[in-house]
């Protein structure tokens, strides 16, 4: 049996401290009342070990709010984050605790990259896809994300990446056009909009 030294319960921070046989554990109140524990109390192993989880549950939460005061992650960015302090089950409970209680919203943080990524940093579509996935956010909210797009020519962005990029007085030399039609790919443009502004740009001079 293990021993209750202490109860030091705080309703306004919602924590608790229970001091059992000499260690300490901060835990909720909700885990609190869910032990029924006071001073002197005897527990048995299982109640201990619960005690345990308790205490390791509420500083995994409040590594996950740390994490989250430097800025937006996705929910697989904060998992990653914590399993590599936390256990890969508990990691993944609070990750998706985080969801429930709206602290985590891929969809809006996929919005706000895709806005950053297309308007302000005029990426194709291609890259930032990839750029999104590699932030952990799902297939379905980054098509979700870009919906509002997809129907915009793209031929004035291919331009403008162009003419920001690269010395168009250059465009009639076929290697150089190549390096053009390969920096355009990087930058996640579709070949057809590439060749039909390289195309378009012979025309004209």
């Amino acid at each position: 049996m293990h021993t209750i030294d202490s109860v030091r319960r705080n309703d306004d921070s919602n924590e608790a401290v229970v001091i059992c046989d000499g260690e300490y554990f901060r835990i909720t109140v909700h885990d609190l009342d869910n032990l029924e524990v006071e001073d002197g109390s005897l527990i048995d192993d299982e109640t201990f070990e619960y005690l345990e989880e308790a205490a390791e549950r509420l500083s995994c939460i409040k590594k996950a709010f740390d994490f989250l005061s430097y800025g937006d992650l996705s929910e697989k960015q904060l998992r990653d984050k914590l399993t590599r302090k936390f256990d890969k089950n508990l990691s993944a409970d609070v990750s998706a605790l985080f969801v429930e209680r709206g602290y985590i919203d891929d969809l809006k943080l996929a919005e706000k990259y895709v806005e950053t990524f297309y308007e302000f940093k005029n990426m194709g579509f291609s890259r930032i896809r990839a750029e999104l996935f590699r932030r952990g956010i799902s297939r379905e909210n980054i098509d979700l994300a870009l919906e509002k797009y997809e129907d915009e020519d793209q031929s004035e962005r291919v331009e403008e990446f162009v003419r920001k990029k690269y010395d168009v007085s250059r465009l009639n030399d076929v290697n150089y056009r190549r390096k053009v039609y390969a920096g355009a790919i990087r930058a996640g443009f579709a070949g057809s909009d590439i060749s039909d502004f390289l195309r378009n740009f012979e025309s004209e001079y």
